[in-house]
């Protein structure tokens, strides 16, 4: 007996890494034929196309948060390297970007909402929370909090996330911005000894900012100890290709494992509406980066990167690979992450309030 349920133990064991080893598996080789054809972002973009077209066919997919955190981290710890005394010298002229940022979140996240509105059956709990451009953990505990329906406000940012990540790139290309050309022979060499000493201090970054509750903690934790240790002369090290192209994997096997275990119906409804939130967010950005392109010189690439709600890790990550200005990304999008978190429960209550957020649809007949 004992001979039987240690086998069957082992047996579910194996089971459950099943899907883990599919995602992983599936993200591997969707990232092989990306880099094969020359694609940008091969690993990030490959292994997002390749798990959700294996979540839509049905397919059981997972990547757990217990991986995907670290690679989080190790993202934020190699994105705090590019904060050096060069990278911020011109930082005050950042000022007149992150004072439209408040605008810019009010906007997008009333748009949406309305848009959710209009061509969805969401409840308007659900359509407020979906809407929001930003904090998507937050956004789906609050949205739990007070009733709304925690998996469809989930899968609309999820579905968001996947049409923005992967037009983000080939945009960049269309707007005539060329990523910088990649060496033939990739350097797969790397400083152990400062690799470790990052991890340390990414640690107990992300300890002090689970501390001080900062929002993102995972990610921003690390990258506040990587850049207090790069502008302090403490360390210095460069991305290692290798931790980067695995960051990339799993992290884009995660977006596409979102959508797997969903109803195939709901799947399809969702993706459209993530389709055209991404849309309207796309216009809406563009429209404020031409203004501030004209206005202050930065580019229209780096700004659509630094304000597009396409996942903080995500565009910090695109825009390290496409070799722009990762610490002005991160830090207009480490002011977005904030704002919506600071501003989402006292709007959602204001709006309730005066009447504004709308009434349920009526329930179907049975």
């Amino acid at each position: 007996m004992a001979k039987a349920t240690s086998t069957a133990r082992r047996l579910l064991g194996r089971l459950a890494w099943a899907p883990i080893a599919a995602a992983l598996g599936l993200g591997t080789l969707g990232g092989a034929v990306f880099a094969a054809l020359g694609l940008p972002l091969p690993w990030l973009l490959g292994a997002l196309a390749a798990t959700t077209a294996a979540s839509l066919g049905g397919l059981a997919l997972r990547v757990p948060e217990g991986l995907r955190r670290p690679m989080i981290a190790v993202l934020g710890a190699m994105l705090g390297t590019t904060f050096t005394p060069e990278r911020l010298e011109g930082a005050l002229g950042w000022l007149p970007t992150l004072s439209a940022l408040p605008l810019y979140v009010l906007l997008v996240g009333g748009v949406i909402f309305l848009y959710l509105r209009r061509f969805s059956d969401m409840d308007p709990t659900s359509a407020f929370f979906a809407a929001t451009p930003g904090g998507l953990s937050e956004m789906i505990a609050l949205s739990d909090r007070l009733g709304g329906d925690q998996r469809r406000v989930s899968l609309v940012h999820g579905a968001r996330l996947l049409f923005i990540v992967f037009t983000i790139p080939f945009l960049a290309r269309l707007f005539g911005y060329a990523p910088p050309a990649r060496a033939a022979a990739l350097d797969l060499s790397f400083d152990p000894v400062g690799i470790l000493v990052l991890a340390a201090i990414a640690a107990i970054g992300y300890l002090l900012a689970r501390r001080l509750r900062l929002p993102a903690a995972t990610f921003v934790g690390p990258l506040l100890g990587s850049a207090v240790a790069h502008l302090a002369g403490w360390i210095e090290i460069t991305p290692p290709y290798l931790l980067m192209a695995l960051a990339q994997l799993v992290i884009g096997s995660s977006v596409g494992a979102r959508f797997s275990g969903a109803p195939v119906a709901l799947i399809g409804q969702t993706l459209l509406l993530g389709a055209g939130a991404a849309v309207i967010m796309l216009l809406i950005t563009l429209s404020f980066g031409g203004a501030l392109d004209l206005l202050t010189g930065h580019s229209l690439v780096l700004l659509l990167l630094a304000f597009i709600p396409g996942g903080f890790t995500e565009m910090s990550l695109i825009a390290l690979a496409m070799g722009l200005d990762p610490a002005f990304v991160v830090t207009h999008h480490s002011l977005r992450v904030f704002l919506v978190v600071l501003i989402a429960l006292p709007a959602y209550s204001w709006m309730k309030r005066t009447g504004r957020l709308g009434r349920s649809p009526p329930a179907p007949p049975s």
